[in-house]
């Protein structure tokens, strides 16, 4: 049985991208702002052939989800949802992601006194006395302006996509255009 799903997602072009790292600055301050790991959920990638942000899919068959022991990935009704709160750290979904877009990442808990930890790196993914959660694009899901980062690309090289969306538009273009259609040929016999 084919899926019909189709989730919304955020796409790069590397033809226009400069590497500014905008887009990251900009990620970061939306997950602060909405109050999530303040850590952003794409990263610029140089290779190279270029440069380009690196981000969650939202796959629609989602192996990340299927992966999930506890259901800290879930289906949502057009996105991969993450639920930091529940999520155990395993990294199951880092694995299973083909695009390497999730990454765990570490947060402090508020039961350990770093400043008596002076070794605690919070850059680093394990650590004893962090809490390591799955990070991923969740399309700055609550904020009123859609993805943080396609608003802040200075050279449009984001796009946010919405396949539903995208159908019904095009479908409209085609339903325009054969009733122009019609209506010439009406006025061709008339």
């Amino acid at each position: 049985m084919q899926s019909t799903r189709k989730n919304k997602f955020v796409i790069a072009n590397p033809e226009v991208c400069i590497g500014c790292a905008t887009c990251m600055a900009a990620c970061y301050k939306s997950a602060y702002e909405r109050g999530k790991l303040a850590t952003p959920r794409l990263i610029v990638t140089r290779t190279f052939n270029g440069v380009m942000p690196n981000q969650c899919r939202q796959c629609d068959d989602a192996p990340c989800a299927n992966v999930c022991p506890v259901g800290a990935l879930t289906f949502g009704e057009d996105c991969i949802e993450l639920h930091e709160e529940i999520c155990i750290g395993c990294k199951l979904c880092t694995i299973a992601c083909p695009f390497g877009a999730i990454r765990p990442a570490a947060e402090t808990m508020p039961s350990v006194d770093y400043a008596l930890e002076p070794d605690a790196m919070l850059t680093l993914e394990s650590v004893a006395g962090l809490k390591t959660v799955a990070v991923k694009c969740d399309l700055c899901k609550g904020r009123e302006g859609g993805p943080a980062c396609v608003e802040a690309c200075p050279t449009g090289a984001l796009m946010f996509l919405e396949p539903n969306k995208q159908e019904n538009m095009i479908l409209e273009k085609s339903e325009k255009a054969v009733e122009k259609t019609v209506e010439t040929s009406h006025q061709h016999k008339g």
